[in-house]
This record gives structure tokens, C-alpha cells and sequence, in this order.
């Protein structure tokens, strides 16, 4: 009963707002893209179906203050910002591609795509970015609410790896038997946190934001951005581990089924083989 007032009250908030009129909606059912051309922008929302959606735009930074990451009605992410090898990556230079409820930029220019998704049972979404050479990258998250650093906690776990983030007044209001607290945001490969090289507050299109630091990654050829929502940070930690428990487990399947393959073409080719020196040994 709860789920369903929470889905009833974000609905009622919506269309009171009417702010869905041209918004893109991926269909999970429907593998056909929806094509945003180089240049352009379309508004664009994800949701798990379970409390958590993204709201956003296709083609350049988010411009409304009701952009972003949202769970069980409260927003704790305005948008993020990624640097390639300490340059702004700029959503306006991407063609995108919505479909099967994911959307995907594609920097032909940088050869790089970025692909946005969310988990189907936990409150994380996914960013993951795929690289044709070693790149120096990072991901520097917009939290919502505020632009002055005394109204939130920051918290960067040098075990976890993880920063975690919360409004102060989520924390005097909030208990574990009502909404989740905080965010955390994390990386694989792993990161580390800094708070110097940060000048993006000029070129920020909602100003009523808070960039607490930005994750510096060394990846090869993918990185995976997770933006984790928990009652705590535990439960942020655990969400997160259980992710990548997932991912892993993903990731093993893949390369089963390869193994799979692999060993049916070897198979194959040595009964071909076996064909052959059995056929020249009849003549």
C-alpha cells in the first residue's frame, strides 16, 4: 500500500506540473531506437518501477529544477558532470540513442559512448562509459538542494571507496523507518576523491547546486559510474556490493557462454579434422 501512494503522489506531481508532454519514455517491450540527432535535446525519463527515475535531458546539461535523480519523491542528484582527460564532456557533441530502457550518447568525435541505466530491484543508477584507449576520466556529481557546502555531511571512505553524501536536514528529519538519507557514488575501476580542479559554476545551468568534489578513474576501456541511494551509509555500501555482486555474475555468464563457443568451434574443427585424415586415409 505504501508503494502504490508513493507511485500515486509522484504521478499527481507530474501532471499537476505537465512537464512530460515531450518527454522520451524507453520502452523496455520495443528495441527500436528513438534518434536524437548531434546538436539537439529531448527531455528523457528512466524508472525501475520501483520508486527511482531520472529525468533529464538527451542533448545537454539538465535545465529544470525537476531534472534528476529521484526516489520515493525526493531528489538527491541534480545531474553530473564527466571529464575526459580534464575536459568537460560536453552532451552536445553526442548522438543519442534511446531504447530498451536505457539511453545511450555516442561522442563519435572522442570515440566513446556513454550509456545511462538503472538497476531493476536496488535504487542505483548506472553509468557506464566505454573507451577505445586508456583515458584518464572523472565524474564530478551535482547534489541537489543547496549551493553552499555547510548544508550537507561528505563523507569519503577510503576503504569503500566510496563518496557518500547527505543533506543535513535530511538527517534531522529522517529515521530508518522513513526515506533513505543518502547518496553515494562510486567507481569501478576505483577512484580517488578530489576537491581541487573544480570550476564549474559558471558553466552550470541551475545554480541552486552543490558540487562536493570530483572521483578521478584511470580506466582502460570501460568504467562503471554507480549512483547508490541508502538509508545509511551501510545500506548505501551494501547496495553497492550487491551490484557488483550482480554485474559480476553478469560478467561470468558472458564469458561462459564464450567458453561455450570457443569449445564447440574446437569441436567442430577437429572432427573436420578427424573427417579429413579418415577420408584421406580411404585413398
Amino acid at each position: 500500500m505504501k508503494q502504490i501512494t508513493v507511485l500515486l503522489i509522484i504521478s499527481c506531481f507530474f501532471l499537476n506540473h505537465n512537464i512530460f508532454s515531450q518527454t522520451i519514455h524507453p520502452s523496455t517491450y520495443d528495441r527500436r531506437a528513438v534518434i536524437v540527432p548531434v546538436g539537439q535535446s529531448r527531455t528523457f525519463m528512466l524508472t525501475n518501477q520501483k520508486g527511482l527515475f531520472y529525468y533529464g535531458e538527451t542533448g545537454q546539461p539538465n535545465t529544470s529544477r525537476y531534472h534528476g535523480l529521484n526516489y520515493l519523491t525526493l531528489e538527491f542528484l541534480e545531474d553530473y558532470i564527466i571529464e575526459i582527460s580534464g575536459v568537460m564532456l560536453s552532451r552536445s557533441e553526442a548522438e543519442v540513442h534511446l531504447m530498451g530502457n536505457k539511453l545511450i550518447r555516442y561522442f563519435k568525435n572522442l570515440a566513446i559512448e556513454e550509456e545511462i541505466s538503472m538497476a531493476d530491484s536496488l535504487p542505483i543508477l548506472m553509468v557506464k562509459l566505454r573507451l577505445k584507449q586508456k583515458t584518464s576520466l572523472a565524474i564530478a556529481p551535482l547534489i541537489s538542494g543547496s549551493n553552499e557546502k555547510q548544508d550537507f555531511t561528505i563523507d569519503w571512505s577510503t576503504s569503500d571507496k566510496i563518496l557518500y553524501i547527505t543533506r543535513n536536514q535530511h538527517l534531522a528529519r529522517n529515521d530508518d523507518n522513513s526515506y533513505p538519507q543518502w547518496i553515494g557514488i562510486c567507481t569501478y575501476p576505483e577512484g580517488e576523491y578530489a576537491t581541487t580542479g573544480i570550476e564549474y559554476k559558471s558553466k552550470l545551468v541551475q545554480k541552486n547546486v552543490f558540487c562536493p568534489g570530483k572521483i578521478n578513474i584511470y580506466a582502460e576501456t570501460e568504467a562503471l559510474i554507480l549512483f547508490v541511494i541508502g538509508n545509511n551509509k551501510n545500506g548505501v555500501l551494501n547496495n553497492r556490493n550487491v551490484m557488483l555482486e550482480n554485474l559480476n555474475i553478469e560478467i561470468k555468464k558472458q564469458k561462459s557462454q564464450i567458453e561455450g563457443i570457443r569449445q564447440a568451434q574446437m569441436y567442430y574443427n577437429n572432427n573436420q579434422a578427424g573427417l579429413l585424415v579418415s577420408l584421406f586415409e580411404c585413398k
